[in-house]
């Protein structure tokens, strides 16, 4: 009891020194210097202490900064004791991902310490001419050609939904976890070349340590926030950002993959196409570690987010059901004319498309992405940026404002009637690093309402929630209530 006692004095005392050090220093008054817009930061936290508490989503407070600020071009956050700014005006966004990349090329993951932990040196936390060199292999993996080849994998998963559906539908479904364990077959297909078998055996013990990956808790929580602004705190106490039998089991059956792979086994999936590249002259070394770490970025960036983009949108189809009506004839027709679930029939599913992009405009996964300034810069011929200032593109609210979509709070595909890429829109990023793998996602995600709509009715239940209310402990958009809906079998469709 005397020892819990001491520590807690310790930590009073710390605490202490550090509000001392947050008034008397000049670190709280970096954007008044700067003469840019900001709030008065709380020591330790920043601008960001519900957050952190958990009473509010970090989304929510984007939103708060957004609307108290929308008549400035930006406004000058504390993420704990880091300055970020945080970009309102939507030409300087473009300008920013785009026209003046060379100045912004990296996102602020770049400090991460893939020394320490190598399954993060993949692309996302890349930088400078390592990145480049990456995404000029990883590009090429998502092309038209590489996206057909590989189709047959996802429609394959996606039957196997179909059939699970069938079997468990008789109860309501809770739609995040179904959809995850599809994501999962998906991504341990395309990415791992292994079947996961997460749908037939929701015990499926791949499903189980991706689980594990995304697992939202409050040590999680406090090591993200410690990794992401004490980086040498974070190093000091040998903290790690995913747990050792984590890193264990993907690594184990990349490399039995690998194995395989050389002793003449082939398939046409995401890392057969880098072990490919790893027989080259390109110039960049292809290592194990490299196909390793890169295969677990694609777990990592597109599990749960087509997961959560598919339950969005079956959320908003299930109370809206004349688009969903409409939707389930393109389906249809598209499969009739392409002669079943094939790559053929999915891109020509213009208005799914459109379900896609209006659903990640409302609820993109990903609400917010950073840059990083990597040549001094004069933003908007005003505010000078020095090397390694971080910028902040609030996704989810530019998404929602007005200006740029009238009625932002309504689902509306026909938005994207005549243009699937409007200005205002920016759910998978733009320029040089946005998503590159944004067509699979799309892919995924279609082939999951095509098996789900023309065989279901999709529906609200009793545990379905009557609006959207983000869970405040994900950075990641979840609806905080879950996502509950009822799968009635259709029998007789009206064509």
């Amino acid at each position: 009891m005397w020892l819990f006692g001491w520590l807690l004095v310790i930590l009073l005392f710390l605490v202490l020194l550090l509000t001392v050090f947050h008034y008397t220093s000049k670190g709280r008054k970096y954007w008044y210097f700067k003469n840019v817009a900001y709030r008065e930061p709380c020591p330790l936290f920043g601008n960001f202490g519900a957050t952190f508490t958990m009473r509010k989503s970090y989304t929510k407070m984007l939103q708060f900064f957004y609307d108290n600020y929308r008549d400035q071009k930006y406004v000058g956050l504390f993420q704990a004791r880091r300055p970020t700014l945080m970009v309102i005006d939507l030409d300087i966004a473009k300008t920013i991902f785009s026209k003046e990349f060379q100045c912004f090329s990296d996102r602020v993951s770049v400090s991460t310490d893939t020394q320490r932990e190598p399954l993060l040196r993949n692309l996302a936390n890349m930088g400078g001419a390592e990145w480049k060199a990456m995404r000029h292999i990883v590009t090429p993996t998502f092309s038209s050609a590489k996206m057909k080849a590989m189709f047959p994998l996802v429609a394959e998963c996606a039957q196997t939904l179909k059939v699970i559906l069938l079997k468990e539908c008789v109860d309501d479904i809770n739609v995040p976890s179904m959809m995850t364990r599809f994501t999962t077959d998906v991504i341990g297909s395309c990415a791992f070349g292994v079947d996961p078998g997460a749908l037939k055996d929701s015990e499926s013990p791949f499903l189980q340590m991706s689980q594990k990956m995304f697992k939202i808790d409050r040590s999680t929580l406090l090591k993200r926030y410690c990794r992401t602004f004490f980086p040498r705190l974070f190093k000091l106490l040998n903290l790690r950002s995913y747990s050792s039998d984590v890193e264990a089991f993907f690594t184990s059956i990349i490399n039995q993959v690998l194995a395989e792979r050389r002793s003449g086994v082939q398939r046409h999936d995401f890392l057969q196409l880098m072990l490919n590249e790893q027989k080259t002259d390109s110039g960049f070394l292809m290592t194990d570690a490299l196909i390793t770490s890169n295969s677990f970025i694609f777990m990592l960036a597109g599990l749960e987010t087509s997961a959560t983009t598919l339950s969005f949108s079956l959320y908003e189809l299930a109370k809206d059901k004349d688009i969903q009506d409409s939707v389930r004839r393109e389906i249809i027709e598209c499969q009739e004319t392409h002669g079943g679930l094939n790559y053929d029939a999915v891109v020509a599913m213009r208005l799914v498309y459109q379900v896609v992009a209006e659903t990640l405009r409302l609820h993109p996964p990903t609400p917010m992405t950073t840059r990083l300034c990597t040549s001094p810069y004069k933003l908007d011929g005003e505010l000078s940026l020095k090397v390694r200032d971080p910028v902040l593109i609030p996704i989810h609210c530019i998404q929602r404002d007005p200006l740029y979509f009238p009625n932002p709070d309504k689902f509306d595909p026909s938005r994207f009637n005549d243009d699937l890429n409007p200005p205002g829109f920016m759910a998978y990023g733009e320029g040089p690093r946005s998503c590159p793998g944004a067509r699979f996602a799309q892919l995924t995600v279609a082939a999951g309402l095509s098996v789900i709509l023309s065989t279901f009715s999709v529906e609200p239940c009793e545990k379905t929630t009557p609006t959207i209310q983000y869970d405040p402990r994900s950075v990641m958009l979840k609806n905080k209530g879950g996502i509950w809906l009822k799968f009635v079998p259709i029998t007789n469709i009206d064509k």
